[in-house]
């Protein structure tokens, strides 16, 4: 969709040379959703593909993903046969309601600040430990925890002009067993519930994370593996909407616990 309310057209080689950012500014990454629908309270963009930041690669004990790095990349990478919990990345993007045309352009900066609640990277993030690193316009930096940057629906921490700046996932953590869970009415619709578990066989630590469901993703307390965490979720709010009632999502996020904690091979039972 054309933006005909667009005045200004940036492409910065550094964000430093920036300045006086407005509110009717707006990052420019993969523009998936921001060419979807008309965005009639911005006049800027400013286009990110020019600061030339790195995709994927491995450095000290993190692994780091560009902010501006294609869904795509995260299907195409080769990783590394013992990085076991690549598997919940690669099915966080494979199922995306999107076409091969949107995953060629859309990022992963882009999925995890448009902060839907129904994103579909934000949950895995979140069950990995990541972090995010933030920049803001002077070059100053902060590292905040992935399950802090979410807020709710459509909201982040982000600070007017600050921008996501790159993913960090310890090494040791993608060596977790991770397995990931959605429901949707049909394939091509949003999830109506997301399920991400993650154990680590040599300290036996388990995390479970909820999304869809909920308008920001959740880290469940999970001192020890459950089959039942239904007192848990009695104490979410999930979210009542015309498509499906909170109590139907609290059941089929119940049922995907179920099945995840079966796939890892943690019970032996299938609901």
């Amino acid at each position: 969709m054309d933006l005909p309310n667009i005045e200004t057209y940036l492409r910065p080689n550094e964000i430093q040379t920036i300045n006086n950012w407005g509110k009717d500014w707006a990052w420019l990454a993969g523009g998936t959703w921001l060419f979807s629908e008309p965005q009639p309270q911005l006049r800027v963009l400013v286009d990110m593909q020019s600061l030339d930041w790195s995709e994927i690669e491995v450095q000290e004990d993190n692994l780091v993903i560009g902010a501006t790095c294609p869904l795509i990349k995260l299907l195409q990478y080769p990783w590394q046969l013992e990085w076991t919990a690549v598997a919940g990345l690669k099915s966080a993007v494979s199922t995306l309601a999107a076409s091969l045309k949107v995953i060629n352009m859309a990022t992963v900066g882009g999925n995890l600040c448009l902060a839907l609640s129904v994103g579909s990277l934000a949950p895995i993030m979140i069950a990995l430990g990541a972090k995010y690193e933030i920049w803001n316009l002077q070059g100053e930096s902060r590292l905040v925890a992935a399950e802090d940057f979410q807020i709710g629906s459509r909201q982040t921490i982000l600070q007017p002009s600050e921008v996501l700046r790159r993913v960090l996932i310890p090494v040791k953590n993608l060596k977790w067993r991770v397995n990931y869970q959605r429901f949707g009415i049909a394939a091509t619709d949003p999830a109506l519930a997301i399920v991400v578990s993650a154990y680590n066989p040599e300290n036996l630590q388990f995390k479970c994370v909820i999304g869809a469901s909920v308008p920001a993703p959740k880290l469940l307390d999970c001192n020890h593996i459950n089959i039942d965490y239904s007192p848990s979720l009695q104490k979410i709010e999930f979210i009542n909407s015309p498509k499906a009632s909170a109590t139907y999502r609290r059941e089929i996020t119940q049922i995907l616990i179920k099945r995840s904690l079966h796939q890892l091979k943690l019970i032996n039972t299938h609901p």
